[in-house]
């Protein structure tokens, strides 16, 4: 017996196993930290695992609240953090009130804004913005993002895009793509 206590100690501590790290786990409608125990022959979780955000979107979707590293190759719809014993670390990502933005499509060879606004998605300290087609936008140009965000830098210094910083504050563009030739061939008559 005293051979087993001096190789693997004395101490009340060597029969004990590392407390486990705590995550919130689920569809996030329990949002109680639990503790993230090892399945049998598996090492114990270092992380805790959740869907991301998509700005202007959302939660990604088919991604739960879990223990444990998000799976190879899907980085676009998860994030981890390194767990810890005292609180979880996939805490619920603070939102903002989400906000509508007008989406376009393309309709007898010109960009026109859909009858229906979509709903932007937006995190806590993000700005209201919405994008439409710019003056040189062609019908080959595609809004971004349903038209929830900003402009793409490129696309907004070569006037493909134009945006706006209020809620559905993007649908100007089909009034103005249809006033400016309207009064052009009112200023030719004349």
């Amino acid at each position: 017996s005293s051979g087993i206590n001096a190789e693997y100690g004395d101490s009340a501590e060597c029969n004990t196993m590392p407390s486990p790290i705590k995550c919130i786990q689920g569809d996030g409608s329990d949002m109680t930290a639990k503790n993230c125990l090892p399945a049998q022959g598996e090492a114990a979780p270092t992380k805790c695992s959740q869907a991301k955000f998509l700005e202007y979107t959302g939660l990604a979707a088919g991604q739960n609240y879990a223990c444990g590293a998000c799976a190879a190759n899907s980085g676009a719809t998860c994030q981890d953090c390194d767990g810890n014993t005292d609180a979880a670390c996939n805490t619920k990502i603070e939102t903002a009130e989400s906000f509508k933005c007008y989406d376009y499509e393309v309709k007898e060879e010109k960009l026109v804004k859909k009858e229906t606004s979509v709903t932007c998605q937006r995190l806590k300290d993000t700005a209201i913005k919405c994008n439409m087609p710019g003056t040189a936008a062609d019908t080959t140009y595609s809004v971004k993002n349903n038209g929830c965000g900003p402009c793409v830098e490129a696309d907004k210094t070569s006037n493909k895009c134009a945006d706006c910083d209020e809620g559905e504050c993007n649908s100007a563009f089909a009034v103005t793509a249809f006033v400016l030739p309207l009064l052009a061939a009112f200023y030719f008559l004349l």
